[in-house]
């Protein structure tokens, strides 16, 4: 969440697993995107356009 957080745009998985310290490669990647998708379910993340994860409210605005 942290590394979503952070980031000025919305990220791709690819460019997620390496800043959590997992080497890119395709297990870890969609392994991690599948994670993102569950968040994004759960209403934490938000999925701007396939495959670009961002947080859902972003610090600073108001939900609702």
């Amino acid at each position: 969440m942290e590394i979503v957080a952070d980031a000025t745009k919305p990220m791709q998985a690819k460019q997620i697993v390496p800043r959590i310290g997992l080497p890119a490669v395709t297990a870890k990647i969609e392994g991690t995107r599948g994670k993102l998708k569950r968040l994004v379910e759960r209403g934490w993340l938000s999925e701007e356009r396939p495959g670009l994860f961002a947080l859902a409210h972003p610090v600073g605005t108001k939900a609702g």
